[in-house]
């Protein structure tokens, strides 16, 4: 089936998550991806447990659909490696620290110069410009820095980092946005162009209404554990069994309905809790009174009473749970492809559905060096010319 970047070529010379996750989705759609590692370890991600028969999970789902080459490029011969690539590649992506590719000489300028149409996709901590450019930019200090941990977490409680790398990956989806557009932007002008993304900007991004009302009001938020700062109740609930749920009465015609329920007649007419802003004042007062109410519910008998009631509301599951869920398999969210060594093995796909294209797991994460070989083929590389950087440990 015909996929819309079906021609295009990546060069993918990032590594661990928010690069190769971005390159990952170019790969989705249909670009062919040449992932570049280095010619020693490889990509961190391949150390990350958990592990199967050596191989990385994380490494696994977010290398799908690219093929793999292994280049030194402390080396000339490898940096020249990646120039011939990169002068008919359409796209390139990179996370080194801010510098470093212009220090090998791959830089923006110095490829831009031979190949004008190129998208270059730098992806850093905070941005190539500003005081911090230089930082180190691992998931967690940007979830703390950025002001996010700060409003993890229960009240009162220890800030608390997610338990998702989202700021990687949302900033691979942005990054992969940037690089689309940045693709019809040449097919109008001709011109290539960098594409800059950075965690602290994707941070900031995501903390959406909580930034904007601090910059209206003055208002910093807070940690409030599982509840909303804009909307109550909006939470987690644990039952009489030990199970917990999540309630989402997010508007007054839910609170009433949760409260007719739950038998909470006088909640109901409460004027403190008649309408949303009143509630989240007294936001206190009304989960308690909920929490306590709920609490006498086990968990089944409570969901099916809230369903019938037409209150929004879930279990609060584990990843097993959801992954075995029949919504998870009818949705078709998890794909199979073979592998190597493990055969064939469950892969999470494209999370987007499309009426006229199909985008699929078509090939499995490359192993280190895999496609090397080839790829110098397509460059014009000879077998002698191959068989001689491989012995000088130019490439793997």
């Amino acid at each position: 089936m015909t996929l819309s970047l079906d021609g295009v070529r990546v060069l993918d010379l990032s590594r661990v998550l928010a690069g190769p996750f971005c390159a990952s989705l170019l790969a989705d759609m249909g670009a062919d991806v040449i992932k570049v590692e280095d010619t020693g370890a490889g990509d961190e991600s391949r150390t990350w447990p958990p592990h199967k028969e050596g191989e990385s999970a994380a490494y696994l789902v977010d290398n799908r659909n690219k093929r793999g080459m292994a280049v030194d490029l402390k080396a000339p011969e490898g940096v020249e490696i990646v120039r011939r690539i990169a002068r008919r590649a359409d796209v390139l992506i990179e996370n080194f620290r801010t510098g470093t590719m212009e220090d090998f000489g791959l830089g923006w300028d110095q490829l831009a110069e031979a190949n004008p149409g190129l998208v270059y996709c730098s992806i850093s901590a905070f941005g190539r410009t500003g005081p911090r450019k230089d930082g180190a930019g691992y998931e967690a200090l940007m979830q703390a820095f950025s002001g996010i941990m700060s409003i993890t977490g229960e009240p009162d409680g220890p800030p608390v980092r997610c338990g998702v790398s989202f700021l990687d990956m949302s900033t691979g989806i942005l990054c992969a946005f940037g690089v689309v557009n940045a693709l019809l932007y040449r097919a109008r002008t001709g011109l290539g162009q960098r594409v800059e993304g950075s965690l602290l900007e994707s941070a900031i991004g995501l903390l959406n209404y909580h930034v904007e009302g601090y910059l209206l009001t003055g208002s910093i938020p807070r940690a409030l554990g599982s509840s909303h700062p804009s909307v109550v109740p909006y939470r987690n609930f644990r039952c009489r069994d030990g199970h917990w749920v999540f309630v989402a009465a997010a508007n007054d015609r839910l609170w009433q309905r949760l409260a007719t329920a739950l038998g909470l007649d006088a909640l109901r007419d409460d004027p403190r809790f008649a309408t949303n802003p009143e509630r989240v004042e007294h936001r206190v007062a009304l989960e308690a009174a909920l929490a306590d109410a709920i609490a006498g519910h086990d968990r089944a008998a409570l969901l099916a009473r809230l369903e019938a009631g037409g209150v929004p509301a879930t279990p609060v599951n584990t990843v097993d749970q959801v992954m075995d869920d029949v919504q998870t398999e009818a949705r078709q969210i998890v794909e199979r492809i073979k592998h190597p060594r493990l055969g064939e093995i469950p892969i999470i796909g494209m999370p987007l559905k499309f009426s006229r294209m199909r985008p699929g797991v078509r090939r499995h994460a490359p192993l280190r060096g895999e496609h090397t070989d080839e790829v110098l083929a397509e460059y014009g590389y000879s077998l002698a010319a191959i068989a001689g950087l491989r012995a000088r440990k130019v490439v793997v």
